[in-house]
């Protein structure tokens, strides 16, 4: 007889109060601020925020790969699928949280360069479950056919230096997601692709995740990108979460000017004809500093 599932009313991801600080004592640097995050299952939620917001050390703390040496992370409460994340320092290098994956910013240096497509399959099926090797290549190969590449027996022979850079993050994906997680963390994952690449790979993210039934958390500086494919989008300014918005209601629904000036900051067809593109200037930075950037924000939004 089955037993009931008793955490099928709560959030797959319930983060309380989540600090991380580089450094120690006066010289430390913090680079997220208190953090308090929500992600329902099958949800997707981008954060979004310029270079040094904290959005990608939030996703490292989350999925369990910050460095273990000179970085203190703390938090009040941290729940993912119905179980407390408890880190305990045991191992000299990060380990991620279970039933978690993670697509990384620059898909050419997160690959193995030196190891053939098939060999780096093989060794993330057979960590995650029993299977020989040759149940691991057509794995592999049926993998490579789900996200748009159906020549998988080629693919598998070559190194990543051999593939375009919509290939690599392909790859990167099918790696991700051939352990079958309950969460994908995709951090940056169109910042190396021009626009139509950059649409394509969103279109494999959420609909991979729609296949897998599994929750996705985008980690992106492009808030129009994003905000047409994710159900919430989160706004981080200095290591805080400033806003939480859905993303049909960014400019209705934003508490703080930060996320109004990340919509501004985005190239258009009317500002093509300005001599000068909108950017987030001094002065706007010095208002944002005169706002408290810690509102009391909805850590769900009811869609």
């Amino acid at each position: 007889m089955t037993e009931p599932d008793t955490t099928a009313g709560e959030p797959l991801l319930a983060i309380r109060d989540l600090t991380v600080r580089y450094g120690s004592g006066a010289d430390a640097t913090v680079a997220v601020d208190r953090a308090a995050l929500t992600l329902d299952r099958g949800e997707h939620v981008a954060i979004v925020g310029e270079s040094g917001s904290g959005k990608t050390t939030l996703a490292l703390a989350i999925a369990g790969l910050l460095p273990l040496e000179g970085v203190e992370r703390t938090t009040e409460s941290f729940r993912f699928a119905g179980t407390d994340v408890v880190r305990v320092q045991k191992h000299t290098i990060p380990y991620r949280t279970r039933d978690m994956s993670m697509v990384f910013q620059d898909a050419m240096t997160s690959l193995d360069p030196v190891a053939a497509i098939g060999s780096q399959f093989t060794d993330v099926l057979r960590g995650v479950r029993r299977v020989s090797r040759r149940e691991a290549r057509t794995l592999t190969v049926e993998w490579l056919g789900k996200v748009g590449l159906p020549d998988g027996e080629r693919v598998l022979k070559l190194r990543p230096y051999e593939l375009s850079g919509g290939m690599r993050q392909r790859v990167m994906l099918a790696l991700a997601l051939c352990s079958e997680p309950k969460l994908l963390i995709a951090d940056e994952p169109t910042s190396a692709l021009d626009a139509s690449l950059s649409r394509d790979v969103m279109d494999l993210l959420r609909d991979m995740t729609h296949r897998t039934d599994a929750s996705l958390l985008v980690v992106s500086h492009d808030i129009e990108l994003c905000r047409m494919y994710v159900d919430r989008i989160v706004v981080m300014y200095h290591g805080r979460i400033v806003d939480v918005v859905r993303a049909d209601r960014v400019e209705q629904d934003a508490r703080h000017p930060y996320t109004l000036a990340l919509t501004e900051c985005v190239p258009t067809l009317d500002s093509a004809r300005l001599r000068r593109l909108p950017t987030l200037s001094d002065e706007a930075r010095a208002e944002f500093d005169r706002v408290d950037t810690a509102p009391k924000v909805p850590e769900t939004v009811s869609a």
